[in-house]
């Protein structure tokens, strides 16, 4: 390591890129920027060529999406965090930006170009803000209609290929307990598309065979997700890709339609493969950093493939990826503040055994200082969702912890996804806490290890991290140094009151439902035992997080501050669910750097 490793502050200033999308025309390449503080979408010639900034929102930008037939654009932006993106146009990637809809209280979900660019689809909460319409709006006229009303949470996938019905995913269960369903925009039909099975997700869809077949990711009646495809005509699905032990998470089809590039999650980590649609063999790609991939693109009439990838030690980029020769470089070069990022660390598994004997994956963080003489200190670091998985991605403040000589161990706990169908529902509704059992035999296992300082073992979180520590620190008390949780759940019960209306079924679906279920709601719930909370806490919140309102963390300071507890509360006006301004970020993580130094 430096002599003197980079402050927080310096951290912060490390800039990304990501989410690659190609123009109609394969001739321009958008992406995601931080650059200038939040992320706003720039452009770059696809054969090369220097980028430049296209918009200049005072927001963050969500999503982006080129025409298939032009390069006029698609962008997204909420305001405060608060994730009712609206929808911008941006004609032919250079006119000014044109709102598509204008109230600001809605939550339109971005959908899909129809296959002639004339149209748009997407799905909004207009009607009623618990449920998600569908709508279609003509792109000359501007003119817009809703096509389908319904209860529940849905999203347009695609339209079909003749442009006369839509492709819906259908989640008004859960969002891991999906359906698929052509609608019809001449007759209003709304009809399933594939036999159901229990608890299925469907991603990434991609009509092919002229149109009479489907290939999608999915695991659909299977443990892990694979790559599928189904037939149209005579409605069977057949398998072109799977593993016994692997989700596959995204696929590009080439231009010449023999073979397809799959991104493999193994433990965390992508692997990039070639896959022949015809014979089925497989060749591992090799040349980017060892990591995660996102956002693969194969342009048409192109022997390149488009992806972004980070890892534990490398911000996001834009990488171009030549298959055939076994190249990669990258397209972007993000603003990297003076740091050395071959200082970085990069994590290794190890497998802990919990309570009734699962197997739980741990990414172990090693710092590269000396161990000091009563050992190193350890911070747990616990994944949101929680139907989500640790990954080695880049995390700023995780880097600043090594620098400081504090060994991190990120468990992905039962409920996590990447391990299975199977693993993913061992925390559901009334199996809540064993996840948090998971975490204690964490602890557990840092007990055991003899160059660890037992006194300095603290746990951080965010969102359902942050229930989860909350929940160490009450069910578990005494085996904690402190506790650091962003925009966590204290009380399931308000929290299922107080979300964005248009998640509660679907946070219901996981956590329980607040008549059937409240008993073991309450039970789940820290503020019940906030009490036995008796080491520091720091706590920070946006405030117009939609999805964990700010009362959440409201009600754990006052009962903490009432209590004479040690207490920190960080409020961040004008922020969601997560901080997405480097402005921000400075505040935020500062915060947390001092409260290190002062309690561990």
């Amino acid at each position: 390591m430096n002599a003197s490793p980079p402050s927080m502050a310096t951290m912060q200033n490390l800039c990304s890129a990501r989410s690659p999308s190609v123009s109609g025309d394969a001739t321009l390449l958008a992406y995601l920027s931080d650059e200038s503080g939040i992320d706003q979408v720039w452009l770059a010639p696809l054969g090369g060529g220097a980028p430049w900034r296209l918009t200049q929102c005072d927001e963050p930008v969500g999503t982006i999406a080129f025409s298939p037939t032009s390069r006029d654009l698609i962008f997204t932006s909420d305001c405060g965090g608060d994730e009712r993106h609206q929808l911008w146009l941006v004609p032919e990637a250079c006119a000014p930006a044109v709102a598509l809809d204008h109230d600001p209280s809605v939550m339109p979900l971005w959908g899909a170009w129809s296959p002639d660019g004339a149209r748009i689809a997407y799905c909004a909460n207009a009607r009623d803000r618990h449920h998600l319409d569908i709508y279609v709006m003509d792109m000359v006229s501007r003119e817009t209609r809703c096509v389908h009303q319904d209860s529940g949470f849905r999203e347009v996938l695609a339209f079909f290929p003749e442009g006369e019905a839509l492709l819906i995913r259908d989640a008004r269960h859960s969002l891991s307990d999906q359906q698929l369903f052509r609608f019809d925009l001449a007759s209003g039909d709304y009809a399933p598309l594939l036999p159901p099975r229990d608890r299925a997700r469907y991603s990434a869809p991609r009509f092919v065979d002229d149109g009479h077949a489907l290939l999608m990711i999915s695991d659909h009646g299977r443990e892990f997700q694979g790559l599928m495809r189904y037939s149209l005509l005579t409605e069977t699905l057949e398998w072109h890709a799977t593993f016994d032990d692997a989700d596959i998470e995204a696929y590009a089809l080439s231009p010449k339609r023999d073979q397809v590039a799959l991104v493999v999650n193994r433990e965390g980590w992508s692997v990039l493969l070639l896959h022949g649609l015809i014979d089925g063999t497989q060749q591992i790609v090799d040349g980017l950093p060892q990591g995660v991939i996102a956002t693969l693109n194969w342009p048409v009439l192109s022997d390149e493939l488009l992806l972004s990838c980070e890892s534990a030690s490398r911000p996001s980029e834009i990488w171009r990826i030549d298959p055939q020769r076994g190249t990669a470089s990258p397209i972007t070069r993000s603003t990297r503040a003076g740091v050395n990022l071959d200082d970085f660390i990069e994590p290794s598994v190890e497998r802990v055994v919990s309570f009734d004997g699962l197997s739980v994956p741990c990414l172990i963080y090693q710092p590269a200082t000396p161990m000091p003489p009563a050992g190193y200190p350890v911070m747990v670091l616990v994944h949101g969702g929680p139907e989500a998985q640790w990954r080695p991605t880049f995390r700023a403040d995780l880097q600043y912890l090594l620098a400081q000589g504090i060994r991190v161990v990120a468990p992905n706990v039962r409920g996590s996804t990447g391990y299975g169908r199977r693993y993913l529902h061992l925390d559901d509704r009334e199996l809540r806490m064993d996840s948090v059992a998971d975490l204690d035999a964490v602890r557990g296992w840092i007990a055991e290890q003899r160059d660890v300082d037992q006194r300095r073992v603290a746990v951080y979180g965010r969102s359902y991290g942050g229930f989860m520590v909350l929940a160490a620190l009450t069910e578990y008390p005494g085996r904690w140094a402190l506790g650091i949780e962003f925009y966590g759940i204290a009380n399931f019960l308000t929290l299922l009151e107080t979300t964005g209306p248009w998640r509660r079924k679907l946070r219901a679906a996981e956590y329980g439902d607040p008549q059937r279920h409240k008993s073991a709601l309450e039970r789940f719930s820290p503020i019940h035992r906030i009490a036995d909370i008796d080491v520091p806490l720091l706590i920070v919140h946006g405030m117009d997080d939609p999805r964990v309102p700010p009362s959440e963390s409201e009600m754990v300071y006052a009962c903490l501050r009432g209590l004479g507890r040690p207490v920190k509360y960080l409020r961040v006006p004008h922020a969601g669910h997560g901080f997405t301004r480097r402005e921000d970020r400075l505040r935020v993580f500062a915060t947390l750097a001092s409260f290190l130094e002062r309690h561990l």
